[in-house]
């Protein structure tokens, strides 16, 4: 499925990118496409899932992760293409199934992103519908999702204000807050290096 969704993903990279630019009006497209071909070839799946496996003279254990089922999803505005790829990847590697609650700033192109992940996986074989969106997003569709019983886990991307909402979930929480953290440069940094890799990333998508 994994496969699936990167072949038919890429071909339709610089199409998503301009998408997210001409609905959001943030960063450069080129970035865009950039950001998104990383969330697609470089998201780890079943492979970055740990076993363990224990034998004595008393029998053998083994160990593995079990899915949560079906999580809950906040995407950004900023990212959304991106975060709705390696969410979906790493979720559904993990045996889950997600529904989206997209930024409203960028629900067509999180829209697009959905229905052609869920072609790749059909297309692969699987099932219908293991990632879904809100068609209309709201902070009150995002209460309904993290009251949902069946929904056992929640992960956001987006600020803080988005990450203490899940906190009061009472649900197991994945989240990451602010992307532009500061950095701190020492004494002992290599400073040609540094302010080349500082200026890339803080102009990336006009960060």
């Amino acid at each position: 499925f994994i496969d699936a969704i990167r072949a038919k993903i890429m071909p339709n990279m610089d199409r998503l990118a301009q998408m997210e630019f001409d609905e959001t009006g943030y960063g450069r497209v080129e970035d865009k496409i950039a950001k998104n071909t990383g969330a697609v070839m470089l998201s780890q799946g079943t492979e970055a899932i740990p076993t363990g496996m224990y034998a004595s003279d008393k029998g053998l254990t083994v160990e593995y992760y079990a899915p949560y089922g079906v999580v809950g999803a906040v995407t950004p505005v900023t990212n959304p293409a991106a975060t709705i790829i390696g969410n979906g990847i790493a979720n559904m590697a993990a045996g889950n199934a997600v529904v989206f609650n997209a930024h409203p700033g960028a629900k067509k192109t999180s829209a697009e992103t959905v229905k052609l992940v869920n072609e790749a996986i059909t297309e692969a074989g699987g099932p219908e519908n293991l990632f879904v969106m809100v068609a209309n997003p709201t902070l009150d569709t995002l209460d309904e999702i993290m009251a949902y019983p069946s929904v056992r886990l929640l992960v956001g991307t987006g600020g803080p204000a988005m990450v203490k909402t899940l906190m009061t979930s009472g649900k197991k929480v994945i989240a990451a807050g602010a992307g532009n953290p500061p950095s701190i440069i020492d004494d002992s940094v290599d400073l040609k290096k540094a302010a080349t890799g500082l200026l890339a990333s803080a102009s990336f998508d006009n960060n």
